[in-house]
C-alpha cells in the first residue's frame, strides 16, 4: 500500500462488516425516522447508544446527513446492529461493482463514436483495483456514503454522454439529494444544459420533501442548525484530507486535532473564497470552451466533480471515490497527449489522492503541528488540485461539431 501501510487498509476494510463505526448513526436515525421522530436532535445520541450498545458520550455528537438519506437507511430500521453493518458492507461491494462497470465503460469509449459496451474482463480489473484503492477501502471499513454518490454521479454523466439530459439531472439531483455538496454540479448543469437543471432541482427538492412529509418540514431547520454545529467539531480532523476548508482550519484556526500557526479564522475565510472563485471560475470557463466546441466535455465534467471534495468543508478520505470517474475522463485524453509531463502529473495526481488515512495517521499523528496539516495530512488535496488543473489545461477540441452538438446541447 502507499508509502507503506502495507495490508493495514484491507484489514480495517474487512473489520466493516462486523463494527463499521460510520452507519451506525445512520441506522439509529433509520429507528428514529420510521417511529415518526425527528432524528435532528439530542434523541439521537440516545438510539445511537442503544443500537451499539457505547455510552452515550462515546457517540457522535451531532447528525448532518440530508432528510433523503433517512429514506435510503430506512430499511436499517428493522434489523440488529450486526446485520446491519453485513447489509451495508455488501451493497457498498455492489456499488463498487457498479462502478467498475462505469469506469470500463469510459475507458471503452472514444469521444464522438458510438457507445461500446466494456468486455467483462475489463470490469473485472476495474472492480479489483476499485477493491485495492484506499479511498474505496474507507468506505468499507466506517460504512460510508461516498460509493453511492460515486455511482449516481457515474450514472448521470453515462446518461448525459448518450444525450438523455433530463435522465442526469435527476441522477444528479439523487446525488445532491443523499448529500449536500453535490449541490455545486448545478452550477454545471446550469451552463451545459436547462432541461438537466430542471430535473436536478426537481428530483432533488422532492427527494428532500417526502421525508419532512413524514416528520415534519421544522426538521429540514433542524438539519441545518446540526450541520453547522457539526462542522467546527470536526473541520480540523486529520482524515479531513481532500478539503480546502479543511486545510486552512488547521493551518490557521486550529481546534482539537490541530494546532494553528497563527488563530486567524477571517484571514482563512478570505483564503478559502478566494480559491472557491478561482476553482469555479477556471470550470466555468472550460466549460463554455465545451459548449463552443473548443474543449471536450468530458474533461469539462471532471473538473467540476474533483470540485466536490475539494470544495466540501469536511471531506474526508472516503469521499475520494469520487475523483475515480475524473481520473479515467483525464486519463483517457492524455492516452492520445504528446506530453510526457501531463501524464507524469496524473500518475502523481493518482498517487497522491490515494494515501490511505492509516498513512497520514503514523506519519502526522494529532495534534498536528501547523504545517503537517498542510504538507502532510493535505496531500490528497494536492492530488486533487493537480487533476483539477489537468482537466481545465489539457483544451482538447471536441472530436467534431456533430458530436459537440449531440452531447452539449442547451436542450
Amino acid at each position: 500500500m502507499i508509502f507503506s501501510s502495507g495490508i493495514r487498509p484491507w484489514i480495517d476494510a474487512a473489520s466493516g462488516a462486523f463494527i463499521p463505526a460510520d452507519i451506525a448513526q445512520d441506522a439509529a436515525a433509520a429507528r428514529l425516522f420510521v417511529a415518526g421522530e425527528n432524528p435532528y436532535g439530542p434523541v439521537i445520541r440516545e438510539m445511537h447508544s442503544r443500537v451499539v450498545g457505547l455510552p452515550v458520550a462515546e457517540t457522535f455528537p451531532y447528525f448532518p446527513h440530508p432528510p433523503f438519506s433517512l429514506i435510503v437507511s430506512s430499511p436499517l430500521a428493522y434489523v440488529p446492529y450486526r446485520t446491519v453493518a453485513v447489509l451495508w458492507f455488501g451493497f457498498t461491494l455492489a456499488l463498487v461493482f457498479i462502478l467498475a462497470m462505469l469506469l470500463a465503460e469510459n475507458l471503452t469509449v472514444n469521444p464522438g463514436a458510438a457507445q461500446v459496451d466494456p468486455q467483462g474482463r475489463l470490469v473485472l480489473t476495474c472492480f479489483i483495483l476499485l477493491l485495492a484503492w484506499p479511498p474505496v477501502l474507507y468506505n468499507l471499513e466506517k460504512g460510508q456514503w461516498s460509493v453511492l454518490l460515486a455511482v449516481l454521479i457515474g450514472l448521470g454523466w453515462r446518461s448525459m454522454s448518450r444525450g438523455s439530459l433530463g435522465a442526469s439531472g435527476a441522477w444528479f439531483g439523487a446525488a445532491a439529494s443523499v448529500k449536500v455538496f453535490p449541490l455545486v454540479l448545478g452550477g454545471y448543469l446550469l451552463l451545459r444544459s436547462r432541461r438537466a437543471l430542471l430535473w436536478f432541482l426537481g428530483i432533488g427538492l422532492v427527494l428532500t420533501g417526502v421525508p419532512l412529509v413524514l416528520i415534519g418540514v421544522s426538521a429540514f431547520a433542524d438539519f441545518v442548525g446540526q450541520s453547522r454545529l457539526n462542522m467546527p467539531y470536526w473541520e480540523t480532523f486529520p482524515s479531513v484530507t481532500l478539503s480546502i476548508h479543511g486545510a486552512l482550519a488547521r493551518l490557521l484556526i486550529g481546534g482539537h486535532w490541530a494546532h494553528p500557526a497563527t488563530h486567524a479564522p477571517i484571514f482563512a475565510r478570505v483564503i478559502e473564497g478566494t480559491v472557491v472563485l478561482l476553482l469555479l471560475g477556471l470550470a466555468v470557463r472550460l466549460t463554455r470552451h465545451a459548449a463552443r466546441g473548443q474543449a471536450d466535455h468530458a474533461e469539462a465534467f471532471a473538473a467540476w466533480v474533483v470540485m466536490l471534495p475539494v470544495l466540501n468543508p469536511q471531506s474526508l478520505g472516503h469521499n475520494g471515490v469520487l475523483l475515480a470517474l475524473p481520473l479515467v475522463l483525464v486519463g483517457r485524453t492524455l492516452t492520445r497527449d504528446v506530453h510526457w509531463r501531463r501524464k507524469a502529473a496524473w500518475a502523481v495526481a493518482l498517487v497522491l489522492v490515494s494515501i490511505p488515512r492509516q498513512t497520514m495517521w503514523r506519519v502526522a499523528p494529532p495534534p498536528l503541528d501547523p504545517w503537517e496539516g498542510l504538507a502532510v495530512t493535505a496531500l490528497p488535496m494536492w492530488g486533487a488540485l493537480l487533476l483539477f488543473l489537468l482537466a481545465v489545461t489539457i483544451h482538447r477540441p471536441a472530436a467534431n461539431a456533430a458530436s459537440a452538438s449531440r452531447t452539449g446541447g442547451v436542450w
